[in-house]
């Protein structure tokens, strides 16, 4: 019997860790020159994006890359429990909070920002429709499938890497945001990668470092409250 010799189509897998995910960068000189463009036109312009452009070209112009959040967590996705495998949260906190929310969109914050505009256009990271491609499961089948109070554990939590001292920025850490693997929710997370971050705009972060946490800094996370 001939030897079959039909090629198995190869399946995309998903992008293990965050070193592999896509990145916004551009030469240092060149960012700078685009920086120095954006500073004169803001001196008679006010629009906002123009700002955001000024700001990201100055992060690139120190030599940091760019992610886009939106586009990190869409290529990620959800693990086996349909839960994001990435959680990113201000530096400050000790735990974040998720919120499913319908047509697989949802947002990372804190228990007291839920009902806080102010708090919320700050501090909330808030995922668009079809960031994931889920229709999140409803607690009660019987219920109405477009009433979003009826998801299915519709908030989770779990604790927030700390910031090793090498990286520790100057001033405040609700400044900085930490981007990390979450595997398990509800629990001491499996921490891998964790990266510093330092908001662009809503979904726009510049990189400001990563690392992987030590023992003793896992001890100290397990502990937090």
């Amino acid at each position: 019997m001939a030897e079959d010799k039909t090629e198995t189509p190869q399946v995309e897998e998903k992008k293990e860790t965050l070193k592999d995910l896509p990145k916004i960068t551009l030469p240092k000189e060149q960012a700078k020159e685009e920086w120095k463009k954006y500073c004169d036109v803001l001196k008679t312009r006010k629009e906002k994006f123009l700002k955001v452009m000024k700001d990201a070209h100055y992060q690139m112009s120190q030599g940091h890359e760019l992610i886009d959040i939106y586009k990190i967590m869409n290529e990620v996705g959800l693990n086996e429990n349909n839960q994001p495998r990435l959680a990113i949260a201000r530096a400050d906190l000790k735990e974040v909070w998720f919120e499913k929310r319908d047509e697989g969109a949802g947002r990372f914050g804190t228990d007291q920002q839920w009902n806080s505009v102010t708090a919320r256009a700050k501090d909330v990271i808030e995922l668009p429709q079809k960031t994931f491609d889920i229709h999140w499961e409803r607690a009660d089948s019987k219920q109405s499938q477009t009433a979003s109070w009826n998801i299915k554990d519709k908030i989770i939590k779990t604790k927030v890497p700390i910031v090793p001292i090498e990286l520790l920025p100057e001033g405040s850490l609700s400044n900085y945001y930490i981007l990390w693997e979450a595997k398990v929710w509800e629990d001491l997370p499996e921490t891998k990668d964790p990266i510093l971050l330092k908001r662009i705009s809503e979904n726009l972060f510049a990189i400001l470092g990563s690392w992987d946490l030590t023992d003793l800094e896992q001890s100290i996370l397990r502990g937090r409250s």
